[in-house]
């Protein structure tokens, strides 16, 4: 194995990490609200049992709050198995919009942590490339967190989504100069990703831009 396949293996590994992190997160929050639901349930029984009269109304609040958290940790589950999926394909057909759409639900947490507000511009139609899901998945998430780590107090990113003569281009800003302090983008975390999809990203100084390219292909 070769010292950039084990760097890329490692970028994907604590990806894949982080995700499922937040999502059993997400899973032991519902199981919490269901755990107390269903104790303060059972002390309702337990007083009707002992001649208390039951108040139904109490109890369908709290059997409707079981059910609530039931639904949502039905949904996190299903964006657990398809995060689990997306490596059964190493190329197919891909939504890009909404694969970005995705990634940006799946790490939601995690990019609440860092102040910014994510905002999306999708195209006026679906552009679709053909692509290794989970690699894109990853690619489009270290690039998010780089351009929240680069907006100098601005409350909120937009990311613009449009087709172009390679295939698709996603236009951050705005995101500040890292080529200031002679920092380049080939050292950057997800360099790696960037060449085993194919793709090309670009830090445009006058514009406050950061673009990344996405073949139609890999």
């Amino acid at each position: 194995m070769s010292m950039e396949t084990e760097e890329l293996t490692g970028t994907e590994l604590r990806y894949f990490g982080k995700m499922m992190a937040a999502i059993s997160h997400e899973i032991k929050n519902s199981l919490a609200i269901i755990n107390e639901n269903a104790g303060l349930m059972e002390d309702l029984s337990l007083m009707a049992k002992s001649g208390h009269q039951l108040d139904p109304q109490r109890v369908e609040a709290l059997s409707g709050r079981v059910i609530k958290q039931v639904q949502r940790a039905d949904t996190t589950v299903k964006k657990m198995n398809r995060l689990a999926h997306s490596v059964d394909d190493p190329v197919k057909e891909i939504d890009v919009a909404e694969l970005l759409d995705f990634t940006m639900e799946l790490g939601k947490k995690s990019a609440a942590s860092l102040g910014v507000e994510l905002r999306v511009t999708p195209p006026p139609s679906p552009v679709r490339i053909n692509s290794n899901p989970f690699l894109l998945m990853n690619l489009l998430w270290e690039v998010m967190c780089y351009a929240c780590t680069r907006v100098d107090g601005t409350p909120a990113i937009s990311i613009a989504v449009a087709r172009n003569a390679k295939g698709v281009e996603l236009a951050f800003t705005p995101v500040n100069d890292a080529g200031q302090d002679g920092f380049s983008l080939d050292e950057a975390p997800f360099s790696g990703l960037v060449s085993c999809l194919n793709a090309e990203i670009l830090n445009l100084a006058d514009s406050r831009a950061l673009v990344l390219t996405l073949p139609e292909t890999v």
